[in-house]
């Protein structure tokens, strides 16, 4: 659809929406969701439970490039636009060099042509009964006339030399979008002689001088069998010394004009006296380049358009036609060839009928030099608006818009190249934002084109800016391959948001797949310490239920990621903890553990585990503790582990049962596991282990405590003691 307001009858099955009506909502320009509960007029909150299923229907806009053939173009004319962009705006080498935009108007035609021909060879590949042919001969036609309408206006409009005559240069693009009588003429020539004798000689021959191709004409001319007749030796005179205006002959128009008027004379007196009667078709090809009109409009019927015969008609009458004139000989052309067509009965059927008004008009007005009307009509090709957005940007950078060489210096070109285009077009630098825009927009919501997006939308307007980082967002993603993508460019371009979201997205993803190693990763790239501290309480809560760590080697390799959070720096240093005990250096595992629960950065819920720990190297023979560290952990275990116990106690005694998953921690643990964290889906987040995190904070295991720092206590300080003495 071409907008908000202006949409197709789009029927949308919807069970529910029949009883409690439809309402819908945009989600982009592009697209939007129509659902159930949008009558307003019901009195009643619509039942629940009824057993109808809630549809959502998305509806958008078909983007045509997603078929493999044509799918390059995207890539390819996003490559010449951003090229005519950094030479533009001086960020390529060699941006102080005049831009050729003739060459870069022929760049974007080559990438149709292209892909018009691999399309061409699929619908040669594929049977008569397969469905996707007539998609295929569809975009044929689309393409095709796209590319007839842009090489039509890059030797008119954007070529600064088409100010002199344009005769040649139409005919040369009639001859290149109408190629059947050369094709023709080179197989016959190729064929041998006695070419007279087949049946399209004579259509061949005439084709080719309705196009101004008299050199071929002539060639077929002499390989007839009546070549060295009179007739056919004054015929191919009169073809050779046609005479045909050019700026460079130096010949001035009317010179011109008067020499073309002497040859046209004789051509007809020739014809008048019968000197080719013989030949009736050679006569014919003679009133055709004299200038006969009779012999012209008879020519109109068996035309597949009304501009195929034009340029050769305009190189028989006024070679020297300047583009200013060309308007009022195509409308005198044009209204000629509408009446034969009426009188007829031609043009076939209703939609047939459509398709050949719209190229018509089109092409008329390119050579009316009606530059709005064209900037209009070339908005409604069902392309996604490729052309527009390529064509007009062309024209805004070569200075063919108005608005678009207002913030131009003023180096005397301007008011020249403004003529040429009727002058300019109103607001045309806001016309080229606003295309590439809604184009930029539409690249981004496709999960496969968004990068290319984003270059559009990189030299649209302040607004284009914005809307890269909340539509870049927006892109879905699946692997993570698509995710380091997506992450690569929102970091080139500064937007340390759009990243963090989705590292965050994708840790949540691999929790729910039980992927905690990468989960850890995806968390530690977001560069959230807040986020980073909930995948890591995961880790921790885990080792708690069920006395595994989760990950060690990848946490054995964290390195100085560990600074992002205090909670990363505890469980990397409670893994060397254990890895210190499990090699036997008690000493160090001491240390270590000592040293972690004097950190400040030990969680509420991880005092029973630690406690735990202790025990073992709190009752060794020879003590690894000493007395100082011994009274740090009878310290931590009356603040920390008493006080958990004595909650729990308490919750019993009101009812409570003490909770599961944590619920029996005190409102340190709550205030803690809950500040820094607003705007986090925690329940998403955050696995519910079945076994409670306190099970093991009882009564029994604080006596055993008090008993080992006794024990321990004792035999340190004596040999404390000894040692000194």
């Amino acid at each position: 659809m071409s907008s908000k307001e202006h949409g197709s009858d789009i029927k949308v099955p919807n069970t529910l929406g029949q009883q409690q009506g439809l309402n819908i909502a945009w989600i982009t320009d592009q697209q939007f969701a129509a659902y159930a509960f949008g009558n307003a007029k019901r009195n009643r909150p619509p039942t629940q439970g009824n057993g109808l299923s809630v549809d959502v229907n998305l509806v958008g806009a078909d983007l045509i490039f997603d078929d493999a053939t044509i799918r390059p173009m995207i890539t390819e004319a996003c490559r010449v636009f951003y090229g005519l962009q950094r030479l533009r705006y001086g960020l390529a080498e060699g941006s102080n060099k005049p831009i050729d935009y003739v060459k870069i108007s022929q760049k974007y035609r080559s990438i149709l042509r292209k892909s018009l021909e691999k399309m061409n060879l699929r619908v040669q590949e594929l049977p008569e009964n397969d469905p996707a042919l007539e998609a295929y001969r569809n975009l044929i036609s689309l393409f095709y006339s796209i590319e007839c309408t842009w090489h039509l206006l890059e030797f008119l409009v954007i070529d600064s030399n088409s100010s002199g005559a344009i005769v040649s240069s139409l005919l040369e693009w009639i001859r290149f979008h109408f190629p059947e009588p050369e094709r023709a003429a080179t197989e016959m020539l190729q064929s041998g002689r006695e070419l007279d004798k087949q049946d399209n000689y004579w259509p061949v021959v005439k084709g080719l001088v309705l196009q101004g191709q008299t050199t071929i004409a002539r060639a077929l001319l002499r390989v007839h069998t009546s070549s060295e007749t009179h007739c056919f030796q004054v015929a191919e005179q009169l073809l050779q010394s046609i005479p045909i205006y050019s700026v460079y002959s130096g010949l001035s128009v009317h010179r011109y004009k008067t020499q073309w008027q002497c040859w046209c004379d004789n051509v007809r007196t020739l014809v008048a006296a019968g000197s080719f009667g013989a030949e009736p078709k050679l006569e014919e090809l003679l009133r055709l380049v004299s200038g006969d009109r009779k012999a012209w409009i008879e020519q109109l019927r068996s035309s597949n358009c009304w501009y195929e015969y034009f340029p050769g008609y305009l190189l028989y009458t006024d070679s020297s036609c300047k583009y200013y004139q060309l308007g009022q000989y195509a409308n005198d052309w044009i209204a000629q060839y509408l009446a034969d067509w009426r009188a007829d009965g031609a043009g076939g059927g209703a939609s047939s009928e459509r398709q050949f008004k719209f190229l018509d008009k089109l092409v008329l007005s390119v050579m009316e030099n009606n530059l709005v009307n064209v900037l209009q009509q070339i908005q409604l090709f069902p392309d996604n608006r490729w052309f527009a957005v390529h064509m007009v940007d062309l024209l805004y950078h070569a200075g063919l818009l108005e608005m678009g060489a207002a913030d131009e210096p003023d180096d005397g070109t301007s008011p020249s190249k403004l003529s040429r285009t009727g002058g300019g077009v109103s607001d045309g630098k806001l016309v080229r934002e606003s295309l590439l825009f809604d184009y930029g927009c539409l690249l981004m919501s496709h999960s496969s084109f968004w990068q290319i997006g984003m270059d559009y939308l990189e030299f649209s307007c302040t607004e284009g800016l914005g809307a890269r980082e909340s539509l870049l967002a927006r892109v879905p993603f699946q692997t993570d391959r698509q995710a380091d993508r997506i992450i690569a460019v929102a970091r080139q371009n500064n937007y340390p948001e759009v990243a963090s979201e989705v590292c965050k997205v994708m840790t949540k993803r691999n929790l729910a797949q039980k992927n905690y190693g990468s989960a850890l990763d995806w968390a530690i790239s977001s560069r959230d310490g807040a986020y980073v501290r909930d995948v890591a309480n995961i880790f921790l809560e885990h080792y708690c239920n069920h006395g595994v760590l989760l990950c060690e080697k990848q946490i054995a390799h964290l390195g100085s990621k560990v600074f992002i959070s205090p909670r990363l720096v505890f469980l990397r240093t409670y893994y060397d903890f254990r890895k210190s005990y499990r090699e036997q250096a008690y000493a160090k595992a001491a240390e270590l553990l000592v040293r972690l629960m004097d950190s400040k950065i030990v969680p509420s819920y991880f005092w029973p585990c630690l406690m735990t720990d202790a025990i073992p190297l709190l009752e060794f023979k020879e003590p690894i503790i000493p007395s100082k560290e011994t009274y740090t952990i009878l310290e931590h275990l009356q603040l920390d582990l008493v006080p958990m116990l004595r909650h729990r106690q308490q919750k019993k005694l009101n009812g409570s049962g003490g909770g599961g998953g944590g619920g029996g921690q005190d409102s340190k643990m709550d205030t803690e596991q809950t500040d820094g964290k607003e705007g986090h889906d925690q329940t998403a987040l955050i696995p519910k282990f079945a076994s409670n995190l306190l099970n093991n904070c009882t009564e029994d295991l604080i006596k055993m405590l008090r008993l080992a720092c006794a024990r321990n206590l004792a035999r340190a300080i004596i040999i404390e003691n000894t040692a000194s003495g």
